[in-house]
């Protein structure tokens, strides 16, 4: 989370700035204006969307026009290790299964190469922006799911690959380094800060 929070920040509280940063980093987002919200979830235990306690570390959520909304959750990982976990339990496997069957996205064989590995956390994730798109209020129309981790972090890089080939094309990976690049993102001051702090040999 310290990372999360210095790398999304300087953005939280300024409408003009969470606007410019996120439609530089992903375009095809809703063009309305943006809200920055640290460890969001849109309700935790709530059995209309995943019934858990589960949050993004930030959510930027996007005005879409009408009183509709739009998403992009993230999660950050640094220094971590991707690891396997214990299944879930199989009344939240219920619903959890029932959310990515209803998506459409994810390709035969999914729970085998998903549910008890070192992916299933990344999934988890990704199921609370599927629950919001699926949600009986339809009020988000457009949503992302996106994992940020250092290009020096194998084991989360080749997480996300194994991920990517077990489902369809709407999750985003993105390294810290494509995010600092994206010109205009973030203030070139910060850029260069998070550099030394998080990336000091460059990479």
């Amino acid at each position: 989370m310290p990372l999360c929070f210095n790398l999304f920040g300087e953005i939280e509280g300024d409408a003009t700035a969470a606007r410019g940063a996120v439609h530089r980093w992903w375009p095809d987002a809703p063009p309305g204006d943006v809200t920055v919200r640290f460890e969001h979830s849109p309700g935790r235990r709530d059995p209309a969307f995943l019934g858990n306690q589960s949050a993004f570390d930030v959510a930027f959520d996007i005005e879409a026009g009408g009183g509709d909304r739009g998403i992009v959750g993230v999660e950050t990982k640094y220094h971590e290790h991707a690891i396997a976990e214990a299944g879930p339990k199989p009344a939240s496997m219920a619903r959890y299964e029932e959310l990515t069957r209803r998506s459409g996205i994810f390709v035969d064989g999914w729970r085998d190469a998903v549910v008890r590995t070192e992916l299933q956390q990344i999934w988890l994730d990704h199921l609370l922006v599927l629950s919001m798109l699926q949600h009986p209020s339809r009020r988000w129309r457009w949503g992302r799911f996106v994992l940020v981790y250092p290009a020096g972090n194998p084991s989360f890089g080749a997480a996300a690959s194994r991920y990517r080939s077990s489902r369809g094309p709407d999750h985003v990976r993105r390294t810290i380094e494509s995010l600092l690049d994206a010109s205009g993102a973030l203030p070139s001051e910060t850029v260069a800060v998070l550099h030394e702090r998080y990336l000091p040999t460059g990479e």
